[in-house]
């Protein structure tokens, strides 16, 4: 009796079944299986290949996770070298180094890059993530490279000789008398003690231009000072316009802070400084401390030059070197 293959199966299905069975060869059933295993490995294989997919998308996102925290810890780094960059060049003759700016450049630039791949791999079907996979490694070095060039054991800032300052050119100076006086004025400033200079005379008489020459010698060369600054402080002038073109010469932006604090600003700035200070056409009293203006010895001194006296010692000006009219001068000869 033939072994029942199909088990139970109605009328002749059963019996078309049985024979169509029967007439196949052996070669037949042998194709007809090797052909089902096949297809079955080949669904493994796509099953295998479908679930390491699943598993670089999560293996990317891991990735990902560390690039973007690696790229924080940088960028909180940048942050700090900034904060210390602005404190260091607030104080003149100070300048940044290339390499440094260039750092700070770059970590900019690839904050943006890494926030733009993390977009794209949340984003991103998982078909594409073996792609993004070599993407993030490749901004993983570039992140662990900044990071180890982020240690700048030299410092931050170069030493810059700050400049002297622009020559006024007031022209030649005509007179036996007026080379007195300014050879007057000079021995003043260069006695250690002596820290406030006034030159008082009426108008017209050639204070300012006498100051000038001043000015311009010490700009030109003097070891005693390391430049001069000239400020106009007529009627009209207050404190704030004063402050402002001080700031100015010594290229300092005061607009960061409010301008209560500007006199405070202008003090720390000029710390360690030995400028020589020339208030021109004063006609009333200022505060040097409100102003930000220290005077010490081996530092910064001050040429006030006014039409009264009194200003002058309400300036409290160690030296006073009058200038005469010509009218005075005659009887003097």
């Amino acid at each position: 009796m033939r072994p029942q293959v199909f088990g139970y199966l109605p009328g002749r299905c059963v019996r078309d079944c049985r024979r169509s069975f029967y007439r196949l060869s052996g070669s037949d059933i042998h194709a007809t299986l090797t052909m089902d295993i096949n297809e079955i490995l080949g669904i493994a294989n796509h099953a295998t290949r479908f679930f390491q997919k699943i598993c670089n998308v999560n293996g990317v996102k891991a990735k990902m996770d560390a690039l973007e925290s690696n790229m924080g810890l940088v960028s909180a780094r940048k942050d700090d070298i900034s904060l210390e960059l602005e404190q260091e060049e607030q104080r003149p003759g100070k300048r940044r180094k290339n390499e440094v700016d260039l750092w700070i450049r770059r970590v900019g630039s690839l904050e943006g890059q890494v926030r733009e791949l993390g977009r794209k791999v949340e984003e991103r079907h998982f078909f594409y993530h073996s792609v993004l996979e070599d993407q993030v490694s490749g901004l993983a070095t570039k992140v662990e490279i900044l990071d180890k060039k982020s240690r700048f054991f030299n410092g931050l800032t170069l030493n810059v000789r700050p400049a002297r300052g622009y020559k006024l050119q007031p022209g030649e100076l005509v007179g036996q008398a007026s080379q007195t006086i300014k050879d007057e004025i000079w021995d003043c400033l260069m006695r250690e003690e002596v820290l406030r200079v006034g030159v008082w005379g009426q108008r017209g008489v050639g204070k300012t231009f006498l100051t000038k020459h001043i000015h311009d010698r010490i700009v030109e060369e003097c070891p005693r000072f390391d430049g001069a600054c000239l400020v106009t402080a007529s009627q009209e002038c207050n404190v704030g316009r004063i402050q402002a073109d001080i700031a100015n010469y010594l290229k300092l932006d005061l607009t960061e802070v409010s301008a209560v604090y500007w006199g405070a600003r202008l003090k720390e700035a000029l710390q360690g400084r030995r400028l020589l200070f020339i208030l021109d056409d004063v006609g009333k009293y200022y505060s040097l401390e409100e102003v930000g203006i220290a005077l010490e010895r081996n530092g910064c001194k001050l040429i006030v030059t006014s039409r009264s006296r009194d200003v002058c010692e309400q300036m409290n000006c160690h030296d006073l070197v009058h200038v005469p009219t010509l009218a005075e001068e005659v009887p003097r000869r």
